[in-house]
C-alpha cells in the first residue's frame, strides 16, 4: 500500500492545471457542507443568546399541552424526521455520486469533466436505487453492531467504508443481461478489503483535520479546496487498495 503522503501527492499531480475541473465536480458537496458549518455557527451563537429564556419558556408550555397539542406534536415531529431522512438520503447519493466520478478521474487522469452531469450521476438509474439500497443496509449493520457496544460499531463502519465503491466496480463487471450485484456481496467484499487496513483509511482521515480547522475559521469557504482533496484522496485510496488486495 502507498503511504499517505504518496496518496496525496498522487491527487495534488492530477489536479495540478485542473483545480477548477476539481472544484466545479463537487461544487454541490461543498455547498452543502459550508451550508452545514455555517448553520452550525448560526445555531451556536442562537444557543447561548437564548439558552435560559427558551428553557424556562418550554417548562411553561409542557405543563399546559392538551391531548391534542400533544397528538399535533408527535406529528408534526414524525414529518421533520421523515424530512431529514430523505434529506439525508439525496445529500448522500450527491457525495457517493461525486466519488464515483472522482474514482473514474482517479484511474483516468485525461478524462474530461462534466460538471453537472458527472456530480449528478448519483441521481441516474444505474445508481440511485443501489446508493439508497446500500446506505440503509450498511446503516442497519453499523446499529445493530453498536447495541453490542460504541467500538463494534465503529469498526464496522470502517469496514464497510468501501461499499460503495466496491458496489462500482461489481456493477460494472456485471455482464449486461445478468442480474444486478447484491448489496450485501458489496458489503462483504468491503469488509474483507479493509482487514488491516481499518486504522489506516483513520489516519488518513485524521490527516485532514488541520485542513478542516483551517476551512471552519473560514466560514466553510475552504471546503471548496478540502472537499476535492479528500474525496481524490480517498477515491486514489480505494483503487490503491483493490490493487494490492
Amino acid at each position: 500500500m502507498k503511504t499517505r503522503a504518496e496518496l496525496k501527492s498522487e491527487v495534488k499531480q492530477l489536479f495540478k492545471g485542473r483545480w477548477k475541473d476539481a472544484i466545479l465536480l463537487c461544487i454541490v458537496v461543498s455547498l452543502l457542507s459550508i451550508f452545514t458549518i455555517l448553520t452550525n455557527y448560526s445555531g451556536q451563537a442562537q444557543k447561548w443568546q437564548g439558552k435560559n429564556t427558551m428553557a424556562d419558556g418550554a417548562v411553561n408550555q409542557a405543563l399546559h399541552l392538551t391531548a391534542f397539542d400533544i397528538g399535533m406534536l408527535i406529528t408534526v415531529l414524525l414529518v421533520i424526521v421523515l424530512v431529514q431522512a430523505i434529506f439525508a438520503l439525496i445529500v448522500n447519493i450527491f457525495k457517493v455520486g461525486t466519488s464515483y466520478s472522482m474514482l473514474d478521474w482517479v484511474r483516468n487522469p485525461e478524462r474530461e469533466i462534466h460538471p453537472v452531469s458527472d456530480s449528478t450521476i448519483g441521481f441516474t438509474k444505474k445508481y440511485a436505487w443501489p446508493i439508497i439500497g446500500l446506505a440503509i443496509l450498511r446503516g442497519i449493520f453499523v446499529f445493530l453492531w453498536s447495541l453490542l457496544l460504541i467500538v463494534p460499531g465503529i469498526v464496522k463502519a470502517y469496514a464497510y467504508s468501501q461499499s460503495y465503491y466496491v458496489y462500482k466496480d461489481m456493477l460494472a463487471a456485471t455482464p449486461e443481461g445478468q442480474p444486478k450485484p447484491r448489496f450485501r456481496d458489496a458489503i462483504t467484499r468491503s469488509r474483507q478489503l479493509m482487514v488491516g487496513h481499518k486504522w489506516q483509511l483513520f489516519v488518513l482521515q485524521l490527516s485532514f483535520i488541520g485542513w478542516a480547522i483551517l476551512s471552519g475559521i473560514t466560514m466553510g469557504i475552504g471546503q471548496l479546496w478540502l472537499v476535492p482533496y479528500t474525496y481524490g484522496t480517498f477515491a486514489n485510496y480505494y483503487d490503491n487498495l483493490t490493487q494490492n488486495a
